[in-house]
């Protein structure tokens, strides 16, 4: 299933976005690495419609002034739910979109439907130190099995302006105060998954959304680091396809899908 590229036209400027899929619409927001078309995704997209907005600045795309903060990002997706996709969607997070999904369905619960974050940034312990940025080391906290990633298409300065988005939308935090603060009023039913070799993303993180959220299921995803969707596309997108259809009836010991631990 293809991602296919579109602009649209929102209250705070251009937006480039990927669509893919045919069903009910999932908004997607991305890793720092940009927008990346993976094997979960393209799984998925066999029952959702997934909309991508690439955030400004990444993947080459232009800045937006009104655009600098992670909670700023989670207004754009509000923009782009009622200007493009038309009725309130489910909203999915990977790593750094993972801190922006929340906000969203914090200050716009009318938009969002049920909610998904895979290895979330944002909810590091205090003091602990932030992810490595030694590109070997990096790599192997980011996929288990690397010979899975997508090809590779973009130029090195692009990935490098990537990850330097970074700076622009949470400088040097990787801890979110004021979200935290808060997750106890996020309504949205969500699914929080943690790969077992995740390098990147302390279990603490996503032990301090489910014990916040009111409404979470926490799933630990055997045999994959960082990007799940890359490292067990099927285990993703059949935890997902699951979670999204039957909601708070989601069962986590599924026929056929092995070597998953969750507490709900």
């Amino acid at each position: 299933m293809s991602f296919e590229s579109n602009t649209a036209r929102l209250p705070s400027g251009e937006l480039t976005y990927r669509v893919a899929g045919d069903g009910p619409p999932v908004l997607y927001f991305h890793a720092a690495g940009g927008a990346r078309a993976t094997a979960g995704l393209e799984l998925l997209a066999r029952s959702r419609c997934i909309y991508m907005p690439v955030i400004p600045g990444f993947d080459d795309t232009p800045l937006l002034e009104s655009v600098s903060t992670m909670r700023d990002i989670a207004r754009l997706g509000a923009e782009f739910i009622d200007g493009v996709i038309g009725e309130p969607a489910d909203v999915m997070g990977q790593s750094f979109g993972g801190w922006a999904a929340p906000w969203l369905a914090l200050d716009r619960p009318d938009a969002v439907g049920l909610m998904v974050l895979e290895c979330p940034a944002g909810f590091r312990p205090e003091g602990h130190p932030p992810p490595s940025s030694d590109p070997e080391l990096r790599l192997k906290q980011m996929f288990a099995y690397p010979a899975r990633r997508p090809p590779e298409t973009r130029s090195e300065a692009t990935l490098v302006r990537n990850r330097e988005m970074l700076h622009r939308y949470h400088g040097a935090e990787t801890r979110d105060a004021a979200l935290i603060d808060r997750l106890g009023e996020i309504e949205a039913l969500t699914l929080i998954l943690l790969g077992t070799k995740d390098g990147r993303m302390p279990r603490e993180s996503v032990q301090l959304l489910k014990d916040r959220l009111t409404r979470a299921f926490l799933v630990y995803v055997y045999d994959a680091a960082h990007s799940i969707e890359t490292d067990q596309p099927e285990r993703f997108a059949n935890l997902v396809e699951d979670f999204l259809e039957r909601g708070e009836t989601f069962l986590v010991n599924q026929a056929g899908v092995p070597a998953i631990s969750a507490t709900a």
